[in-house]
């Protein structure tokens, strides 16, 4: 009867962890393209032309690279909409376990339920299909199919391949006058 309200409040927990790892992704890699930029910039001081002759351009995009990883990472607050996604999914699940004791008539439920949703953000099919595929065994009713494995994970390895990206591309500008 209340499945939708314990999907919603599960979904709600992947996209929270989704938040919060975007988050510390964000916050690492902007320490990595500072520590990269710094380093790129001493290093640059004493051997002007160390990645070849053009080692001014690649330190120019080592740090536009940086700019726009932190402009990128204010705008998201990654952090906030994490804790939104806390405060609401707890608020869910409380709503779920008052509806099947019977704290709350069920004939209340829409109205709460509605009132609930629209305090944040809703999850993606991503969080949805994430909770679904990772908790599979546990179960009993919208179990994934084929096709939800088919499209989440793609866009999980394009997820996993895009951090890796980022985190080696300090190196990429430079790497191939080291190699």
């Amino acid at each position: 009867m209340n499945d939708d309200i314990w999907f919603t409040f599960k979904s709600r927990i992947a996209a929270e962890v989704r938040l919060k790892n975007n988050d510390l992704h964000s916050q690492i890699l902007l320490v990595w393209y500072a520590i990269a930029s710094s380093a790129a910039a001493v290093v640059a001081l004493r051997y002007e032309k160390f990645a070849g002759p053009d080692t001014d351009i690649y330190t120019t995009i080592l740090s536009i690279a940086l700019l726009g990883v932190s402009l990128l990472v204010a705008s998201r607050d990654y952090r906030g909409r994490a804790l939104q996604m806390r405060a609401n999914h707890i608020s869910l699940k409380r709503l779920y376990e008052e509806l099947n004791s019977g704290i709350i008539p069920a004939n209340k439920k829409p109205e709460l339920y509605s009132k609930l949703l629209l305090e944040c953000e809703n999850h993606t099919t991503y969080d949805y299909r994430h909770f679904r595929i990772f908790h599979k065994s546990s179960l009993t009713s919208q179990k994934p199919t084929r096709s939800d494995y088919f499209l989440f994970f793609p866009a999980y390895i394009a997820r996993s391949g895009g951090f890796l990206l980022l985190y080696l591309l300090p190196f990429a500008a430079f790497w191939s006058k080291f190699a």
